[in-house]
């Protein structure tokens, strides 16, 4: 399959200078994650607030290991991170950082886990880096330049039929607000598709779809460090990423598409469905 990127200028060698440099840092990021795990890992029960204090804890102490990392060689550049926000650089690059995607297998001792760093250039993904540091995997891309795996090229899956496919979804945060249209939609792709999967890291099913594990999703209320740099890796391992209605994907767009790019108009399709089936009643 060969995989075309459309014509987009921006400055290759100072990304590859950016990329290589992080790539640098896998191995530290990686024990460096599991060893956060370990010191916030629930052993017993405790209360909803505490589970939360202890994922915050592991968001900022990854965090700040990684914004550490990128400020000592390219201080000009800005970063935008889910918890210490936006700071704002001299250059025309951002770094889009979700520390810990999956923050809540994180702190249980689940290993579907993610670290998510995007490098943009004038606010268009242009590379993306995702390590799973309890699988021992990483994964990234640079704009036409094809998506890897472990250093090997990895291309989309060849599914056809959104009967065969394997669907994922990760609950949006507000689903008991809006539980009756996502219960909904989930019965009308479990009566389409193969099967449904929820791994609980959105940058992980991206990746998975990436490499031809799963075939597609649907995702609601997602935040643009969800997306930078999984958007990139799934682009250039041939895959389709776009708004609900099969709409341009823009960064920072909340509800998402993603696929192997064959399946995608019929999961365009049940969402159709379910959205005017949903507005009748």
């Amino acid at each position: 399959m060969a995989i075309i990127s459309p014509q987009m200028e921006f400055p290759i060698d100072e990304t590859h200078n950016r990329l290589r440099y992080i790539s640098k840092f896998t191995n530290f990021f990686m024990s460096e994650a599991l060893k956060i795990q370990s010191d916030v890992k629930i052993q017993s029960l405790v209360s909803d607030h505490e589970e939360k204090e202890r994922m915050k804890q592991a968001e900022y102490r990854m965090e700040k290991v990684i914004i550490d990392t990128i400020q000592k060689e390219f201080p000009q550049d800005s970063i935008l991170s889910e918890e210490a926000g936006f700071s704002e650089g001299k250059g025309n690059f951002l770094w889009v950082i979700d520390p810990i995607d999956g923050s809540m297998n994180f702190v249980r001792g689940i290993p579907l886990f993610s670290i998510s760093i995007g490098i943009e250039h004038r606010e268009t993904p242009v590379a993306g880096f995702v390590l799973l540091p309890a699988l021992h995997t990483v994964y990234s891309a640079i704009y036409g330049e094809g998506a890897f795996k472990n250093n090997n090229r990895i291309l989309v899956s060849k599914t056809e039929e959104l009967q065969h496919s394997l669907i994922v979804s990760s609950f949006p945060t507000n689903r008991k607000d809006i539980l009756s249209e996502l219960m909904s939609e989930i019965t009308a792709f479990i009566a389409s598709g193969r099967s449904i999967r929820r791994t609980g890291s959105l940058v992980l099913d991206i990746c998975w779809i990436a490499e031809g594990v799963l075939d597609g999703l649907w995702e609601k209320g997602i935040k643009v460090w969800d997306s930078s740099a999984a958007s990139v890796i799934l682009k250039e391992a041939g895959g389709q990423i776009t708004g609900f209605t099969g709409d341009r994907f823009l960064r920072g767009q909340s509800d998402i598409v993603c696929s192997n790019g064959i399946i995608h108009s019929q999961i365009i399709e049940i969402l159709k469905k379910v959205k005017s089936g949903y507005s009748l009643n």
